[in-house]
């Protein structure tokens, strides 16, 4: 299928495409080519591939056999993703690698006309203030209503059938575990070993990075100079169980305090965190950061 796009300022006549190997690297390092990880983009890949069965599907813009960006979507109920809703595809993420041509609206109207033909509307989680990713403001312009509001995030809809519930973010929950009871719980520590006095808790979404989360992997570098006394676990909102019982899509918890509002983490603000963490007592109760603006 084929579109003139008539703001794409020289795009010319737009192709519709999936994954293949003229666009996949483009894709699959969200089009950080020059400095992408190749774990992370083959990682990517797998990970597309296999949830296309589950109804994800990525529509990629062409002007001849150049890729100019991309849009990820899946059925609102198989999102990983802390967001619930019904007769909806959730677009997780517009990607548009030469901007100024047009090309971020003709993706939204495609992968909207396609939603339409299966009787569904779309769902998309923007910002309110973060530039130049899923701005509140494009989808605006676009028709998209406002569901609900959180912090500066906002589930926002567009052609929903009638009588569908509008979309709601999934409620928080959780409460970091002692650190001597996790020891305990899970076996880590033995006689004369050192149980662990940090707990790190990463909820990472596959739908980013595939089943790797370079959060973790940062963390765990971090975490390696203390051994037993460091802990890193991750949590994947693919699992369904994950998802709905935790109700959080991406963060990292040191101790049960949130990190503060960023996207990926550094060695070196990892190592800080974990130094912090074991100067100071376990919280007993989850403390979190209302700065969050988005967890993507």
């Amino acid at each position: 299928m084929a579109t003139r796009d008539k703001n794409a300022g020289g795009a010319g006549e737009l192709s519709w495409r999936g994954l293949e190997p003229a666009n996949l690297l483009k894709v699959c390092s969200c089009g950080h080519v020059d400095d992408c990880d190749g774990a992370l983009v083959e990682s990517r890949r797998r990970y597309l591939v296999a949830q296309s069965d589950a109804g994800l599907e990525i529509v990629v813009a062409h002007s001849g056999d150049r890729p100019l960006g991309f849009a990820e979507t899946v059925p609102i109920e198989e999102a990983a993703r802390d967001v619930d809703g019904e007769d909806a595809i959730l677009l997780h993420c517009v990607n548009v690698f030469e901007p100024d041509r047009g090309v971020g609206r003709a993706l939204v109207e495609e992968v909207l006309g396609r939603a339409a033909r299966r009787g569904r509307g779309i769902v998309v989680d923007a910002c309110a203030d973060v530039w130049g990713f899923m701005p509140e403001e494009f989808f605006s312009r676009l028709g998209f209503g406002v569901a609900q509001a959180k912090g500066r995030r906002r589930l926002m809809y567009a052609g929903l059938p009638a009588g569908a519930r509008l979309p709601r973010y999934l409620e928080p929950h959780y409460a970091p575990p002692p650190p001597h009871r996790l020891a305990a719980a899970t076996g880590r520590a033995g006689p004369g070993e050192a149980r662990p006095e940090v707990v790190v808790d990463v909820f990472f979404t596959p739908l980013c990075g595939g089943l790797l989360s370079k959060e973790a992997a940062v963390m765990r570098r971090a975490a390696e100079p203390y051994g037993g006394r460091v802990l890193v676990r991750e949590w994947s909102a693919g699992d369904v169980e994950v998802r709905h019982g935790f109700g959080i899509a991406r963060a990292v918890f040191v101790n049960g305090v949130m990190r503060p509002n960023g996207d990926t983490i550094g060695l070196a603000e990892a190592a800080g965190l974990i130094a912090g963490a074991l100067n100071r007592s376990a919280s007993a109760t989850a403390v979190w950061d209302d700065s969050i603006s988005r967890l993507f």
